[in-house]
């Protein structure tokens, strides 16, 4: 009886679903809706400058109130880093576990292999002139002068995120971090920071053996390459919020609004300097 009840209700709940987000999306539209022109005004008040290093995780709501594409979000961000910036973001192949994805063996192609982390990092990867790393497990994908520069090499980097990955080479850049519309502990950069505070955790920071997994380069040529994964202690003990608790508290993290969207930005500067106090008094990111 119950589950004939709930199957009357289902489709009324559907349609009272569509009813409320219609009217949202209207409300959005008509107070809140914003274009390319207010959005680089809100990234330039938020810190953001031509010339600059900027990685971006991004998220694309229809209730945003952006009245463009995704396409016209890149170009943007692209207008505020200017010619000489650069603009970086991630583009794993999975919304699992690095490990759970490198256990599939199935391949990853430099050229094809879709970005699983929205469709701002997938409008980017097929953008004309953008690279990507070489890399299985964290895939960084660059565009700018030093964009060859930034990708090279991270194959050959056993810790995805650690010395001589494109994450090392942002921090050299004095790279910014904005989250647009994305929450703050999407943060790919945390993994640098980790491998920074390795030889003073009390735990294993990866798994004990690499994985193999293979690669198809620009050339369609195939390798096999080996990488560490996050042991699961790393992922238990994991608590990103003590690093964001004293970024909020120093006034190091930026916010701004424009429209509906929400924005966040923090420079990675800000990031280490704050993570390697911290670890000298003692306090780590984890249980």
């Amino acid at each position: 009886m119950l589950d004939a009840l709930r199957s009357l209700l289902a489709p009324q709940k559907s349609k009272l679903r569509a009813v409320y987000y219609g009217v949202r999306q209207k409300l959005v539209d008509a107070f809140r809706s914003y274009g390319e022109p207010e959005l680089l005004a809100t990234l330039r008040k938020l810190g953001i400058a031509e010339g600059d290093t900027l990685m971006v995780h991004a998220g694309f709501n229809r209730l945003s109130g952006f009245k463009s594409s995704p396409t016209s979000l890149v170009e943007t961000l692209l207008e505020a880093v200017g010619p000489e910036g650069h603009l970086l973001m991630v583009s794993m192949a999975y919304m699992s576990s690095a490990y759970e994805y490198l256990k599939q063996g199935k391949p990853f192609d430099v050229r094809k292999t879709v970005s699983r982390m929205g469709i701002v990092s997938e409008t980017f990867r097929r953008r004309p002139g953008v690279l990507r790393s070489l890399h299985p497990s964290n895939p960084v994908l660059a565009f700018g002068p030093k964009a060859e520069w930034i990708i090279e090499g991270h194959e050959n980097c056993r810790q995805p995120c650690g010395p001589g990955s494109p994450f090392e080479k942002m921090h050299g850049l004095h790279a910014k971090v904005l989250f647009y519309d994305a929450s703050i502990y999407t943060l790919t950069f945390f993994h640098y920071l980790e491998d920074m505070l390795e030889k003073r955790l009390p735990f294993r920071l990866f798994r004990e053996e690499p994985l193999n997994a293979e690669v198809i380069d620009h050339a369609g040529a195939s390798h096999v390459i080996q990488t560490y994964a996050y042991s699961d202690e790393t992922i238990r003990r994991r608590r990103p919020q003590r690093m964001t608790a004293e970024l909020e508290r120093l006034g190091l993290i930026r916010r701004a609004r424009v429209g509906n969207s929400r924005l966040i930005l923090l420079y990675t500067s800000d990031a280490v300097e704050v993570v390697r106090n911290m670890a000298d008094r003692g306090v780590f990111f984890y249980d």
